[in-house]
């Protein structure tokens, strides 16, 4: 056999052969895909029902006296020495501190500050003897703990929505276990243009003292009741510039956009192409992708 044709048989083994180990690759990349395809990824998910939820708006404010007021000197003069300690209770025209009129030639009394109201001494502002004091400059700080109020800035949106005499929860922000309802006193008939928004209040009656003075607290304001479906917060993805859930078809995960509503303790409204009976995956939604095959275990959220 001449060199040519041994040459040419050479070749051709070469190119059967990879054509075989291109198929074979081929196969390999197809047949785990495939395997990665099938599989099956386990995840819990809760029954879309529509229930009775409240609709809520949350917000943090500081816990104030109702009323809650600065108190100031009548007379100018030296501050000689407080007659109470912060946090002590306090009567009406009860005596808060000392003060020397100090004026040249003439020889005065001491002119006690005496507070104007009934409460608790929540500030004092001098404590050092010989400071000048003036009617401008507040002495003590003294709140009514028996009425207590929030005063909430809240933006054009929620203003809105709020309304004078709505109810109120009051709730500390480390222990929601203390609380207390309140009540919507004061809505801006008008919203500062500068910041589109407004501040509202709302007060409680405290004759208990649950609630102390100066503590942050979460304050819901109920809006009213509506019939919702709601699913816990994780239920709820996000992408660059929209929210989705995953609900079970067949066995087969699909992805939903979703438009939130009003959020309901560790739990949010939504609202969407859904109906009762749905399946929205709640647990093991981070690891499967739109059109994954998923093995479902329903679990109850009431």
């Amino acid at each position: 056999m001449d060199k040519k044709k041994i040459k040419g048989i050479g070749l051709w083994t070469v190119i059967v052969l990879g054509i075989l180990i291109l198929i074979s690759v081929v196969f390999s990349i197809f047949k785990g895909a495939k395997r990665f395809k099938e599989n099956v990824y386990n995840v819990t998910a809760v029954k879309l029902v529509k229930q009775k939820v409240p609709h809520i708006l949350s917000y943090q404010s500081i816990i104030e006296g109702d009323p809650q007021i600065k108190v100031y000197s009548q007379v100018p003069g030296k501050f000689v020495k407080n007659a109470v300690l912060e946090g002590d209770t306090i009567n009406r025209e009860g005596i808060i501190a000392y003060i020397d009129r100090d004026m040249v030639g003439f020889k005065y009394e001491l002119a006690p500050v005496k507070s104007p109201i009934s409460g608790i001494v929540t500030k004092l502002y001098f404590m050092d003897r010989g400071d000048s004091v003036n009617p401008q400059i507040p002495v003590a700080e003294v709140a009514n703990d028996e009425n207590i109020k929030v005063v909430i800035n809240v933006g054009q949106g929620d203003l809105l929505k709020i309304k004078k005499g709505q109810k109120a929860v009051i709730s500390y922000t480390t222990d929601s276990a203390v609380m207390m309802e309140g009540e919507v006193v004061s809505v801006p008939p008008v919203i500062d243009k500068d910041i589109m928004a407004g501040t509202i209040v709302v007060k409680a009656v405290n004759k208990a003292r649950t609630m102390k003075i100066g503590v942050s607290a979460n304050v819901d304001i109920i809006l009213e009741e509506g019939e919702s479906y709601i699913v816990p917060e994780r239920a709820i993805l996000l992408a660059e510039d929209y929210s989705f859930v995953f609900l079970n078809k067949n066995g087969v995960a699909k992805q939903v956009k979703v438009n939130q509503g009003f959020k309901y303790k560790n739990s949010v409204e939504i609202n969407g192409e859904f109906s009762d009976g749905d399946e929205v995956v709640v647990d093991g939604n981070f690891k499967i992708y739109d059109g994954a095959k998923i093995k479902v275990d329903l679990i109850n959220i009431n």
